[in-house]
């Protein structure tokens, strides 16, 4: 028994002193996570701005921080566009809105390496910041890179790659940025988007269509920073403690000289007026009736599988932009029953009361200037229109002569 005691008490000592080593290991982690190397007086921070590329991810170009260190041998990109491919249920997750993107460090040679095989430049922008406030903006870097903080819910307008990059900018400072805003013409978010989607016509369309009220929204100066390209010109004329924020701005990755490549193949303005002209044809011809019955359900299945897509987002989607769509008013997911089902009674109801919300929803994308923006949707609201009043003034004839 005395002996049983003694094997007990060694065991559980052994145990306690476990356990008293696993606390001050993972102490030592802790501290060494949330101490990060203390930087010289010569360590810079620089914005690095990347061009717009072809591919759809790369269309608005991006953000990021390196941090500059000759004495230390540090010289990082820190870089809060990055997301896992790799994501189980990926495609569904980014429509979601609840795909997780991260903060990721890599060193500026690898960085600028993957920009120069893409042929992107990428700017520099060297900060006007004093030593203490270069150091607490590395050491949130990495105290953030190195804890569960690095993941966010992105969201296109308000979190993103370079909000998050002048947020933190703005609050490791001794004192605010002040930022010059005189000189900036007052638009939209839908407004700015425009130049950055003109190389890709049917991104455009898509883009637009799926975007609701939220994007028709007149932005203030600091909603504008979503777009890297916009945070560019905000830090370059921007001050600090009275002095330029940017001490020097240099190019460190030269573009490529062919650039952005120039929208290719058929655009959604040729297909949709080739479309509403050939329904005028088959429309105007009558051995073509048939050919006009099969367009009409084109028409109204498109249409309406369309609404059924958008009114999908609206419901699921945990992005902001694509809520209270207007364009729900004309691409009725209803539309479905038009392209699938037989004539019946109620189509002549039908089609005034969709008239009447494509009227609507006109005169709400006239006011918002949407119409402007985007002439495609007119050539499609002119094609929706005119199956439905054809549909309208057949059912109307038809009841006409059974009375």
């Amino acid at each position: 028994m005395t002996q049983y005691v003694g094997k007990a008490q060694r065991t559980w000592r052994l145990q306690v002193v476990g356990v008293l080593l696993g606390l001050l290991c993972v102490c030592a982690s802790v501290t060494c996570v949330a101490q990060p190397g203390r930087l010289s007086e010569s360590a810079t921070v620089s914005l690095l701005t990347c061009a717009p590329g072809s591919e759809t991810y790369a269309l608005f170009g991006h953000s990021a921080l390196r941090i500059t260190d000759p004495v230390q041998g540090i010289d990082q990109v820190y870089n809060y566009g990055t997301f896992d491919f790799q994501t189980s249920h990926f495609y569904w997750r980014f429509v979601r809105g609840n795909l997780r993107y991260y903060l990721s460090a890599v060193p500026f040679a690898s960085f600028s390496q993957a920009y120069e095989q893409e042929g992107r430049a990428v700017a520099e922008q060297v900060l006007n910041l004093q030593p203490q406030e270069v150091q607490r903006l590395y050491a949130r870097l990495e105290s953030t890179l190195h804890s569960e903080a690095r993941y966010y819910r992105y969201q296109f307008f308000s979190d993103n790659c370079s909000t998050r990059l002048f947020t933190l900018i703005n609050e490791s400072t001794n004192a605010p940025l002040q930022l010059d805003s005189a000189r900036v013409a007052a638009a939209t978010y839908r407004q700015l988007l425009r130049p950055y989607l003109a190389p890709a016509p049917w991104v455009k369309l898509g883009m637009n269509l799926g975007l609701g009220l939220p994007a028709d929204h007149q932005t203030h100066y600091r909603q504008r920073l979503f777009l890297p390209l916009e945070l560019f010109q905000a830090m370059a004329r921007a001050t600090h403690r009275g002095k330029p924020l940017v001490a020097r701005q240099q190019q460190v990755v030269a573009a490529d000289s062919a650039g952005v490549p120039a929208p290719a193949g058929i655009v959604p303005m040729q297909v949709l007026l080739g479309w509403l002209l050939g329904s005028v044809l088959v429309w105007r011809i009558k051995p073509l009736s048939w050919l006009h019955q099969v367009n009409m359900r084109v028409v109204f299945g498109v249409t309406g599988a369309l609404g059924c897509l958008l009114a999908g987002l609206a419901l699921v989607s945990l992005h902001e932009p694509v809520q209270a769509n207007y364009q729900l008013l004309w691409l009725l997911p209803s539309h479905i029953a038009l392209a699938l089902g037989r004539r019946r009674s109620w189509w002549l109801r039908y089609a005034a009361v969709a008239m009447l919300l494509l009227l609507l929803g006109g005169i709400i994308a006239a006011v918002l200037g949407y119409g402007l923006l985007l002439p495609e949707v007119g050539m499609l609201l002119l094609l929706l229109l005119g199956q439905l009043l054809l549909i309208w003034a057949g059912q109307r004839r038809e009841e006409e002569h059974q009375g």
